[in-house]
């Protein structure tokens, strides 16, 4: 009996509002898991983020059994006043336990003060039931949010960057078990928005990984507006060092999109499958579908909120080991899809 099977897809992978979604796995019983946003104006109940959970990484069951209520198994302090638990990133880290970074608008909120979002890790030792959730960092508006973490193969450290609503995108060293930021570090800026310039005003939903040739970090980074549109993913060279400054990718084209059937693609998350195939998971609005129920709502000048679901494409690597995605944008048609282990 064959050790791996090979799978197909089509777009979208959750029929269901999915957006900002992260992927990890497999864990010790062969899923891969998905955690996504929760947010105003979404359905009914309210969750501390959606998780679904997959053994192909395309047939996806959402609200599984003991994440019903989402990821996380009781309340976190401060925070239930306001809906909004955006874009998490989640790390399986073998023996230590699982690792949850997530964003969160608290209680006392203030959107201009030093007390906005703020970014937060929590830990677990499976896949759901995370706990005691410690901040990291916060912020006014939504400057601290979409936290994305990094382990450098060549320095053996992590690393976590966050960042989004016109200010530069960060980044500051992790301690060895990603619970807390490294002693005697400090958050450094590694990508900037240009003020002024409607097309580069912001950079949000970083994703870093390492460039398979140089072992050098890649990051992959959305812009401009996630709700109106134009919504794309470009990637940016990164230095010797995580903490060095990303500069643009040799060529002007984004690495993600839209199309005359997919708009306001973004916010993407690589996952390897079996075999060693990178997978780039992201959301994206079909048309000018809207979330049920949301149609009547006027929200950034137009009528309903966008129905962002998740969607996946194999990610390419060219000779030099910069990242693309065959056709530029998101699929419609049947595509060949990951590699998994054959279930016994």
């Amino acid at each position: 009996m064959a050790l791996y099977r090979e799978t197909t897809y089509r777009n979208p992978l959750i029929e269901e509002v999915w957006a900002d979604p992260a992927v990890a796995g497999p864990d010790a019983e062969g899923f891969y898991w998905s955690y996504a946003t929760d947010d105003d104006h979404e359905p009914l109940p309210r969750r501390l983020f959606k998780v679904a959970r997959s053994r192909d990484l395309v047939r996806w069951e959402t609200h599984p059994s003991g994440a019903e209520g989402g990821a996380f198994a009781g309340t976190i302090p401060n925070y239930g006043r306001y809906r909004a638990a955006w874009a998490p990133d989640v790390r399986c880290l073998g023996a230590d336990g699982w690792r949850f970074y997530g964003t969160l608008k608290f209680d006392d909120h203030e959107d201009a003060g030093p007390g906005g979002h703020g970014i937060f890790v929590a830990r677990s030792e499976r896949p759901a039931g995370f706990g005691e959730a410690t901040v990291l960092q916060r912020g006014p508006g939504f400057t601290v949010i979409d936290p994305c973490f990094f382990r450098s193969s060549r320095l053996g450290r992590n690393f976590l960057y966050w960042g989004s609503g016109h200010a530069p995108i960060l980044g500051q060293e992790l301690g060895e078990d990603g619970l807390g930021f490294a002693p005697g570090s400090a958050p450094r800026a590694v990508l900037a928005p240009t003020p002024g310039d409607w097309s580069d005003r912001l950079w949000e939903g970083v994703h870093v990984i390492e460039n398979p040739v140089t072992g050098e970090p890649v990051m992959l980074a959305s812009k401009v507006d996630t709700w109106t549109g134009p919504y794309q993913a470009f990637a940016f060279r990164g230095g010797a060092h995580p903490l060095d400054p990303f500069t643009p990718a040799p060529g002007p084209a984004p690495l993600l999109a839209e199309n005359a059937e997919w708009n306001r693609c973004g916010q993407v998350f690589v996952q390897t499958d079996a075999i060693g195939q990178s997978w780039l998971f992201y959301h994206a609005v079909r048309g000018d579908q809207v979330i049920p129920g949301t149609e009547a709502l006027e929200a950034n000048g137009r009528r309903g909120i966008p129905l962002r679901q998740m969607c996946m494409e194999r990610l390419l690597f060219d000779s030099a080991g910069f990242p693309y995605v065959e056709g530029g944008g998101p699929s419609s048609t049947l595509q060949a899809g990951p590699v998994v282990l054959r279930e016994a």
